[in-house]
């Protein structure tokens, strides 16, 4: 019988199993349809958006003291990161050649971007 604070943590800590889990069913998706590496990101990239639509667990703020609290942070993050892993799977199936330095790009002038709007909001 597993007492009480073996319990908080699996329920605070079990949202994390998300991505491992989305990178063995990509991978297993990816070596049946033939491609295993793009199958992994676009697995790992799911497993993200489902952190993200995830809700924050009860009783975590923030501001907590707690460094052991998790579940608070911004989900725009994972749905972010979860989006990237995907584009990025799938342009390896699908994208030309030549298209590749436009991919990364344009995706490196977005993460510019979202690092300057963060700065500007702080500073403001």
């Amino acid at each position: 019988m597993s007492t009480i604070e073996e319990q908080e943590h699996r329920r605070r800590h079990g949202k994390h199993l998300l991505i491992p889990a989305g990178a063995l069913i990509g991978l297993g998706t990816g070596l049946i349809a033939g491609y295993p590496v793009p199958g992994i990101l676009i697995g790992i990239g799911l497993g993200f958006i489902a952190q993200g639509f995830l809700k924050p667990v009860e009783g975590t703020t923030p501001d907590s003291a707690d460094p052991r609290c998790c579940g608070h942070g911004k989900p725009w993050i994972s749905l972010m990161i979860g989006l990237l892993m995907i584009i990025v799977g799938v342009a390896i199936i699908w994208a030309p050649l030549h298209l590749w330095p436009y991919i990364i790009g344009i995706i490196l002038i977005m993460i510019g971007i979202v690092f300057a709007a963060k700065s500007w909001m702080k500073a403001s």
